[in-house]
């Protein structure tokens, strides 16, 4: 078979994409893993009582480095150095670095269909997805509205006054929450057309409502499950669910603004503890009396059958992290993301490697035809 420019041009970009830019990020990488390492995770060692000595820990860094083969700067993001943990559990633990600069390059392809927030969408929309309403989307120059109108950036939140509270956000380029603002549109003031040179492309969505199990944890931020999907030929299952919970002052769920993480079972069952980014267990968030063991959230199957369905609409992206609110009518997407927090994932289930690196090679170099 003759195969044309364009396929050509697919090969080249995927030998770009998995040879050059991993050892480009990497640089950049670094400094971000020592700034992490020198403001919150050696803090957090030495205000545990509970760990190691420092002729353990010394041990520990060698068989972690020679393990993985590379700086073992995840050993103190997740508290490799306590007591409880033996040298092989701390190697259990997947490094950021291999995850992101080995692995997933290889497996998540073709990834601008779901990272650009406003093409996610429509690619929903037409599955039938259910998700908040988009309102508007747009760049620096102009705006235009869900039904095609081009609008000016200053008239529109004018589009959007019916929908009470709405969420303008970026619509490429951002994570951890970054950019994300709840506005009410006939109260607040706001200055789109500054944030969208900021930003670049952005979109504005509904607010959703959240069902009264998650209200009752924390009732001051929209709290959404990340569930992370894998896609092996053509079946989607998932492989861990976790409930993100908004900080005490937060109006989102980001662990960078307070929130925390716990695991939720397939039954709905939460874990005794959640975990905040320091590796701090809780258990119970700070604004609400009802325990994490004890509760049990409803419609739990509903929201990992949501996931796989999603997850079939990108064939190109096998290993996906889903935002889904539990409203009161029933689980929504909020968007997927094709490089999931491996962070939010150790915290709550621990070290993933053993059975996350052989999931992930099951799906790796995949043909481009």
């Amino acid at each position: 078979m003759n195969r044309g420019f364009n396929h050509r041009q697919a090969v080249t970009e995927e030998w770009f994409r998995i040879r050059v830019l991993p050892r480009v990020s990497g640089v950049r990488f670094l400094p971000y893993q020592v700034r992490q390492l020198r403001s919150e995770h050696l803090p957090a060692m030495l205000r545990d009582g509970d760990r190691k000595s420092m002729a353990r820990i010394a041990g520990d860094l060698v068989k972690v480095s020679a393990r993985w083969q590379c700086l073992p700067f995840h050993y103190f993001r997740y508290g490799g150095y306590r007591r409880e943990v033996s040298a092989e559990g701390a190697c259990s633990y997947l490094p950021e670095a291999a995850l992101f600069h080995r692995l997933l390059p290889r497996v998540n392809r073709d990834t601008i269909g779901l990272d650009d927030k406003t093409s996610c969408k429509k690619i929903l929309a037409s599955a039938g997805i259910p998700q908040p309403a988009l309102i508007a989307s747009g760049d620096r120059r102009a705006g235009v509205t869900s039904k095609g109108q081009a609008v000016s950036l200053m008239d529109v939140l004018d589009h959007a006054s019916s929908f009470g509270r709405v969420v303008v956000k970026p619509s490429r380029y951002s994570s951890g929450g970054a950019g994300v603002v709840i506005v009410r549109p006939d109260e607040d003031v706001f200055d789109l057309p500054t944030y969208a040179q900021r930003w670049g492309t952005w979109l504005v969505e509904q607010h959703m409502p959240q069902h009264p199990d998650l209200d009752g944890l924390n009732p001051y931020a929209l709290n959404t499950f990340r569930v992370i999907t894998l896609l092996r030929e053509g079946a989607a299952e998932v492989l861990y669910v976790v409930l993100k919970l908004g900080g005490a002052h937060s109006a989102t769920d980001n662990s960078a603004a307070g929130g925390m993480q716990i695991r939720v079972h397939p039954d709905g069952r939460l874990d005794r503890h959640g975990y905040d980014r320091y590796l701090n267990a809780h258990t119970r968030h700070a604004v609400s009396s009802v325990p994490f063991a004890d509760h049990r959230i409803s419609r739990v199957t509903e929201v990992r059958e949501l996931a796989e369905h999603c997850a079939r609409l990108f064939p190109q992206v096998p290993f996906i992290g889903w935002d889904i609110a539990l409203t009161p009518g029933g689980p929504v997407v909020i968007e997927g993301n094709s490089s999931p927090s491996l962070a939010h994932i150790q915290r709550t289930h621990g070290g993933v490697a053993l059975k996350l690196v052989p999931a992930l090679r099951s799906v790796m170099d995949r043909s481009i035809i």
